[in-house]
């Protein structure tokens, strides 16, 4: 006889994980608050400054490259608040996936997991290739590309121009040395960062130096298909494209959340080091963008190694960028694996994914969890150019900073003592509904502003639904309580703040391509499928609950048992009364 309760699809959608849970599950704690903005500035330098920027300013902003990583930082800024509130109240496995997890349930913490392994994989693949065109420029002056161009040529829309074969060599150090462990990783990333710094240094000095201010403003040889030319070659529409391509210069800060189960003391340590780290960058990010066009006309950086052959009148400069965008994005891809690994590790460990990821060897590393990390980016590698990776790698950082940013306003209103049980009250339901009203109204006003044509019709609709939003957050922010909980660090003016990241946020999601969302789309479609055909029915929550257990724990140790009749109704009726 079946012994086994049964659980409600629904409950089990919207079943919520409890910070008693939380572990470091067997991995070391040795991480401080130098060692994290260590990890979140290689990720950050390596995919923002050499990566992104001389495509983006060729193809898509112009010398107006510097307003969009202006724009795309204040939304990331947000985002950066929201995260360190987040961190500050809860510590544990696998960033932002947890934070929702805790406050939005499983279904919402499985997008978001997937969001972040598409972010973080798609984000690796970016990487390690722009990696392999540095080091062939710098050692070999092109050699392997020429020949990988010549011999291993695709033509096929909307894919990669040759497959880089020295693109995955590198792609499988990234994951050896990772495998080495963690502290170790780290060590090897603060040295090489040492050297990442002086050649930022050097850039900013000399692009000013050497540069004038008429590359800003230059006319475009007829020649050249890049645009009108001067300040905005290519429009307001190019510079919010540009800003929602930059998000992925943004994205290291979150990496940072992702160590939390490896940092000594993750609810203090982690706001601060996301702070500093996002000050850090923002400050580059703004110098050494108006550098780079100082010194080089926009359609000139059309080489993915732009940056350091905008210098070419000074070859030793040269060299000395090259070396330091080998080393940035080097740091950039060991920091990704480790970050990577850590959402999949955190995944199989609540049942989300396969148990068997969760294997941990006798150095404290997630092996298992460390090669699968390694699969999507080998096919990003072999499929798509870096442009194509870029975009995707946006679409799945956007969808997380939404989620956390809906997260805080939401955990406003979720008092303690019910966050412990995994029940929801009557005001989190609101503020959840809300806020996920907000979002849609977000996008649907986003849409209208950017789609069409008439102006006077995109006016009034794309007003009317961000009107709509704003008075459903005035309702809710006027009739629901908030609940007081001290933490070491709160993001300031909640509502507001949150939701005007997640209108930014929406606003660079809907300039986002079609194709580039076909792509995530089908990530997320294949992610969500084998959580229904497997964590909907493994998760270590459903699990406890059809074992008759209350309390999720986390692990194999049950922290306490209980009928999984007995305090739900009331707890939640009980809870619902003080509002």
């Amino acid at each position: 006889m079946d012994t086994k309760l049964k659980v409600p699809l629904l409950e089990r959608l919207t079943q919520r994980r409890t910070p008693e849970s939380a572990g470091d599950g067997g991995l070391n704690r040795c991480l401080g608050i130098f060692d994290l903005v260590n990890s979140g500035f290689s990720i950050v330098v390596g995919a923002g400054i050499f990566v992104i920027t001389p495509v983006l300013t060729a193809n898509t902003t112009g010398p107006a490259v510097t307003i969009s990583y202006l724009i795309a930082g204040l939304a990331a800024l947000v985002s950066a608040l929201t995260y360190a509130e987040l961190a500050s109240r809860f510590a544990g496995i696998g960033s932002a996936y947890l934070y929702v997890y805790y406050v939005l349930g499983e279904l919402a913490a499985g997008v978001i997991g997937i969001s972040m392994l598409i972010e973080w994989m798609i984000g690796l693949a970016s990487l390690i290739k722009s990696l392999s065109i540095y080091a062939d420029q710098l050692i070999l002056n092109g050699t392997i590309i020429a020949w990988e161009g010549k011999n291993l040529a695709v033509e096929v829309p909307y894919m990669t121009k040759y497959v880089d074969l020295f693109a995955l060599l590198i792609l499988l150090l990234c994951g050896g040395l990772n495998l080495w462990g963690v502290k170790e990783t780290v060590v090897v990333s603060a040295i090489c960062n040492v050297v990442v710094m002086a050649s930022l240094i050097l850039i900013i000095v000399m692009g000013f130096v050497k540069g004038s201010t008429d590359n800003w403003f230059r006319a475009v040889p007829e020649d050249a298909d890049h645009g009108t030319g001067g300040y905005f070659p290519y429009g307001a529409t190019g510079v919010f494209t540009g800003a929602s391509l930059a998000y992925f210069s943004y994205g290291g800060f979150d990496a940072i959340a992702c160590l939390g189960c490896e940092a000594r003391n993750p609810q203090k340590d982690i706001p601060i080091s996301m702070v500093l780290t996002f000050g850090l960058i923002m400050s580059l990010y703004m110098a050494v963008c108006g550098a780079i066009t100082y010194v080089a006309p926009y359609y000139t950086l059309t080489h993915e190694a732009g940056m350091a052959l905008a210098f070419a009148s000074v070859p030793w400069v040269v060299k000395v960028v090259s070396v330091g965008a080998i080393l940035a994005t080097a740091t950039g891809s060991f920091a990704s694996v480790l970050a990577t690994s850590r959402v999949v590790f955190g995944m199989a460990q609540d049942g989300i994914m396969y148990k068997k990821l969760t294997y941990v060897s006798s150095t404290q590393v997630p092996v298992v969890a460390i090669i699968i990390s390694l699969i999507l980016p080998a096919l990003g590698i072999i499929l798509l150019d870096i442009e194509e990776l870029v975009m995707m790698n946006s679409g799945g950082s956007l969808i997380c900073f939404c989620l956390t940013n809906i997260c805080v306003i939401v955990g406003r209103y979720q008092p303690p003592h019910t966050v412990s049980k995994g029940v929801y009250t009557s005001a989190e339901k609101q503020a959840i509904l809300a806020t996920l009203t907000f979002w849609a109204c977000s996008l649907a006003s986003c849409a209208c502003f950017k789609n069409i044509g008439s102006i006077i019709i995109a006016l009034s609709t794309g007003m009317f639904f961000l009107l709509l939003g704003v008075i459903i957050l005035c309702f809710m922010r006027l009739k629901l309580k908030e609940v007081w909980e001290p933490c070491t660090f709160k993001c300031p003016l909640v509502p507001w703040l949150p939701a005007a990241g997640v209108l930014v946020n929406s606003s660079l999601m809907v300039s986002l391509p079609f194709m580039t969302w076909a792509r995530v789309g089908v990530c997320l479609g294949l992610g969500l499928t084998s959580y229904a055909t497997y964590g909907v029915y493994n998760s270590n929550i459903t699990v406890d609950k059809m074992q008759g257990d209350f309390n999720y724990s986390g692990d194999s140790e049950r922290m306490s048992i209980r009928s999984v009749n007995s305090p739900y109704t009331d707890t939640d009726k009980l809870v619902d009364n003080e509002f």
